[in-house]
């Protein structure tokens, strides 16, 4: 198993509209998808700045998933319908974390 933190950061003054669109929107196909979410947080004194834990069982899995949802039709009406004003995310980082064999939790 490996965890994959992912960073995003939004775009200038679009900060609200990158949360509305995860609460409204994102965090239901990710349900439908079937995607583990570990945890979610935005970064206490920049909401811009929003930081997710997922759980796959390998970087392949991890990858394989990323570009079959990039391709999903629900996402593509989604992004297409929340970035009519530009888009809403500047970067995205991705790292992906293994738990060492000593980690004793």
């Amino acid at each position: 198993m490996i965890d994959e933190l992912r960073e995003y950061v939004a775009c200038p003054g679009r900060a609200e509209d990158l949360h509305r669109r995860f609460a409204d929107m994102t965090f239901d196909l990710w349900q439908e998808m079937g995607l583990d979410v570990r945890g979610f947080w935005h970064v206490d004194d920049d909401p811009g700045r929003i930081v997710y834990i997922v759980r796959f069982l390998s970087v392949e899995a991890a990858k394989d998933h990323w570009a079959r949802c990039s391709q999903d039709p629900r996402w593509l009406d989604i992004k297409a319908r929340t970035e009519r004003d530009g888009p809403l995310i500047e970067s995205i980082s991705v790292t992906y974390l293994r738990t060492p064999v000593y980690a004793r939790w």
